[in-house]
């Protein structure tokens, strides 16, 4: 099994393929080596690729590569040359190849930008700007000689596909706002060739209906070359400018409205704030536009829309590179067929071995995937003329007339409802539906109805999408329930890390504050790397609002706002700064960390608890509230865990001052959170139940306002251990759900409660029994169905299980020591990698008699102290076994 992504680093060592072979594999197996240079498979001009191989006893691996039954893993990565296919005689290897080719040039630093930007935007003559449209772009040129580098930047509003040649090189822009929207920056000189080439680009505008995060000016698309080699070779001969380019407004696609608000509806969950789906018409559809033979010759001129603008301001969108990787794709053969109505052999189309349908019939085809799982999938298709071919997506089935789920590998019975798109087939060949924008499920329901023509499926499958940044973590325990909630944390997080962290990856798609609290460090947990992170802390800051707000979900077309997010953004500063200690890139958000918490010290009363706001608070999804965010009963007014969630920013507040050496005011906010909590403590502490009441009337009781009395220290410290002990023990407290109980690892973690870790866990526990292979939002209650099922707040436990169970932390601001003091808890053996910024940090951890024995390696540049076996001991780079 061989797990790809595609390398960003600028220290790609470019051995050869034959050497980085015999570097990677340590048995000696005779190997065969052939050319992917043509058919659907040609992956030309993709450079080096990182590897790791992975061998699997039971089953295949799972679409974020996790292996968990037998793993070998390579001891470093390895770049191979992508024209390479392998064969292994005597073990089973599949070859998943990344179908993006497109590599972006400004990450992980700034290399090329236009100066200045000499392409302008165009648009189609005959739209408004803001309607619906797909909009086909195409520019044919002459070359004289094949291009050793061709260097190009692209954008568009909304969205873009970019083919050079016919192949698929791109998708984009990143997801940012108006005032910094990004362009990608890619070498396209291994498409182009001597003679005659052809770009072109498919730009979509989503309409009024359009994603809650996509923000928009009117329909636009631009490319500018920067450089190219040779010098005989100018690269603004591709730069988009009047009457250079040609356009078609294709009326083949057009939006099909998602129905949540209306009924009928086509979900069940409420909120949908993702794009429209796809109907087509293929008898209207432009087939082969992006390919070199097609005749564009009665497309119109590209018309004119704005100038370029970037950094000083200007005119719409004010440009800015792409700061996160592209995302990659590789073909993902679906698993299974459940049902099959109207139709026999219906799995043949898994295989890619054809499926007809015959004339006037009607055929209902159910597509179990197994796991939940995300990307564009592709429908082949040729003939069947009029037939309707109806293609739905859904996380999951439900029980008939009913928001419940039940066992989630359970089809029988059971109803789908979820988004689809329709294509209406024009009877020709060689047809090929993609759709516009991701599609996330793990079922698919396929409703065709023929007319007096058959209909020939040739091939379905879908294209897994996902960030290239590999993740490097690994975990196992002797519990195989924790390393099964360990592959679904990870695969949510595989799932829900694209252009940026998207929450969740079905309803929404967008990057909350209070998802990426535990997104962040979950996903620098699995793969060491923060580029993610930073561009979420940047764009939270872009969306700050008048009052010192900061919009809860950004980029978004919308407005909302919960002031216990902004103060959290806050917390995520420092959280980012221990793991980096990148000082220079936090002190710019100083002003913003004084503007947010001057904004919530104005809502504190005299009492010491925050006042109602404007806007309204959000905690998480209570079970037992009707409000929801709230616990039952809160007005907005008095809450203790609202108030302490502020106390929790000004301690963090006060830590990255004083490490910027700023003592003045790090004292001053340090002052203020303790005169809080004392007020917390002095007004909800409950000396009979020796527990904190979420307000003063102490009419209501949650494990919330406990976790952060504990993190705070408003709960003195000789009182923690008992309170964990009893919110853990007492159900008829408020109970935490998956995204809170990030805090409440946290709190066990502080006191050195890992004992009780397996408790806090049954929720999770509770989803391998349901059979779910990604993480829940929220957990079932009457008030709050569960809804989505891909999740990245619910994903704590996997961090928990290296900084709780496996004790690695932080000893000091910028990660460059480690505290190492192990708790297993309920088992007897843990090990697994720990992707660190300077390398990974591998460990294996035994119970011998009442003792541990550790085996900890760290990286080069790293040092520690581990408390183990009531020692303390120091901690050198290297391997050291510790008894």
């Amino acid at each position: 099994m061989v797990y790809m992504g595609r390398p960003f680093f600028d220290d790609i060592r470019e051995l050869s393929a034959a050497a980085q072979i015999s570097k990677l594999i340590k048995f000696p197996p005779k190997i065969a080596v052939a050319s992917l240079s043509k058919g659907p498979a040609r992956i030309a001009g993709w450079g080096y690729i990182p590897i790791k191989v992975c061998i699997r006893t039971t089953e295949l691996m799972g679409q974020d590569g996790v292996g968990s039954d037998l793993a070998y893993f390579a001891d470093s990565i390895n770049y191979i040359d992508m024209r390479v296919l392998l064969y292994f005689f005597g073990l089973t290897i599949c070859f998943l190849p990344l179908w993006v080719a497109g590599q972006e040039l400004n990450v992980p630093a700034v290399r090329y930008t236009p100066s200045p930007w000499r392409a302008v935007w165009i648009t189609h003559p005959d739209i408004s700007g803001n309607e619906y449209a797909v909009v086909n772009f195409r520019k044919d040129f002459q070359l004289d000689v094949k291009p050793s580098q061709f260097i190009i930047s692209v954008s568009a509003d909304n969205k873009y596909v970019l083919y050079v040649n016919g192949h698929l090189v791109a998708r984009g822009p990143q997801l940012s706002d108006i005032r910094h929207w990004r362009y990608e920056t890619i070498d396209i000189a291994s498409f182009l060739q001597e003679g005659q080439n052809v770009i072109a680009a498919e730009v979509v505008n989503f309409g009024p209906d359009r994603f809650f995060g996509q923000q928009s000016y009117r329909t636009a698309f631009i490319l500018n070359g920067i450089t190219a080699a040779p010098e005989s070779i100018q690269a603004s001969i591709v730069n988009t400018s009047r009457g250079t380019w040609k356009t078609f407004l294709n009326t083949g696609v057009s939006g099909k409205e998602v129905r949540w608000r209306t009924m009928p509806r086509d979900i069940i969950g409420g909120f949908y704030a993702s794009n429209p789906t796809d109907s087509v018409n293929a008898a209207a559809y432009p087939w082969g536009w992006e390919q070199p033979s097609f005749n564009a010759a009665a497309w119109k001129d590209a018309a004119f829309c704005e100038n370029a603008s970037a950094f000083g301001g200007g005119f719409g969108w004010i440009l800015e590179p792409r700061n996160t990787p592209i995302p990659v794709q590789r073909q993902e053969r679906l698993a299974s067929v459940a049902v099959a109505e109207g139709i026999q052999k219906a799995e043949r189309i898994l295989r890619g071995e054809g499926l007809t349908i015959p004339a006037n019939a009607s055929v209902r085809i159910l597509i179990d995937n197994k796991v939940l799982t995300t990307g564009y999938p592709e429908f082949y298709f040729d003939m069947g003329k009029d037939a309707v071919i109806r293609i739905g997506y859904a996380e999951n089935l439900f029980l008939p007339n009913s928001a419940n789920k039940g066992n989630r590998n359970e089809y029988k019975g059971m109803q789908f409802v979820g988004i689809r798109d329709v294509i209406v087939a024009d009877g020709g060949k060689g047809r090929k539906f993609i759709p516009t924008w991701m599609r996330t499920f793990r079922f698919i329901e396929l409703k065709i109805q023929t007319g007096n023509e058959p209909l020939v499926i040739r091939d379905f499958f879908n294209m897994y999408t996902s960030t290239p940044i590999p993740m490097r973590a690994d975990f196992k325990a002797s519990d195989p329930v924790y390393e099964k909630i360990f592959d679904l944390c990870r695969r949510t997080v595989a799932l829900c890390t694209q252009d940026y962290f998207l929450s969740d990856a079905y309803y929404e798609t967008m990057q909350y504050v209070g998802d990426t609290k535990v997104h962040a460090p979950v996903w620098q947990a699995f793969s060491g790397n923060d580029l993610h992170t930073r561009n979420a802390l940047e764009q939270f800051h872009y969306s700050r609002l008048w009052d010192g707000n900061l919009t809860s979900c950004y980029p978004l077309r919308s407005t909302f706002v919960h002031p216990t997010y902004s103060v959290i953004w806050v917390d995520m500063l420092y959280d980012y700064l221990v793991w980096s200690g990148d000082s220079a890139f936090i002190r710019k958000f100083v002003p913003g960390i004084h503007h947010t918490l001057s904004m919530f010290d104005a809502l504190i009363q005299d009492n010491g608890l925050a006042g109602a706001t404007r806007w309204d608070y959000f905690v998480d999804w209570y079970q037992d509230s009707e409000r929801g965010g709230l616990a039952p009963g809160q007005d907005g007014s008095n809450s203790a865990v609202v108030t302490l969630h502020y106390v929790h920013a000004l301690q963090s507040a006060s830590r990255i001052l004083a490490y910027l050496g700023a003592r003045q005011e790090a004292d001053k906010y340090l002052h203020r959170s303790k005169e809080i909590a004392a007020k917390v403590y002095n007004l909800c502490f409950d000396p009979s139940r020796r527990l904190l009441a979420e307000r003063p009337d102490k009419s209501y009781f949650d494990q919330h306002t406990n976790i952060l009395g504990i993190l705070t220290d408003a709960i003195p410290q000789d009182q923690q251990r008992g309170v964990l002990e009893r919110i853990l023990e007492d159900s008829s407290l408020g109970q935490a759900t998956y995204y809170y109980r990030f805090y409440l690892f946290e709190a066990l973690r502080k006191v050195g409660a890992g004992d009780l870790f397996d408790k806090a866990l049954e929720p999770w526990k509770d989803l391998v029994r349901d059979g779910l292979t990604t993480a829940l939002e929220r957990m079932e209650s009457p008030n709050k169905p569960t809804r989505s099922e891909c999740h990245p707040w619910s994903t704590g436990p996997a961090y928990a299980y290296y900084t709780l169970i496996a004790g690695i932390t932080p000893a000091d601001i910028g990660f460059g020591t480690i505290r190492f003091k192990p708790e297993l808890g309920t088992l007897n053996f843990i090990e697994g990698a720990y992707p660190h910024p300077k390398g990974d940090i591998t460990f294996s951890i035994r119970r011998k008699g009442k003792s541990l024995v550790a085996d900890i390696t760290l990286p080069e540049g790293v040092s520690g102290v581990a408390e183990i076996n009531n020692k303390t001991l120091t901690l050198k780079s290297g391997r050291q076994t510790l008894q």
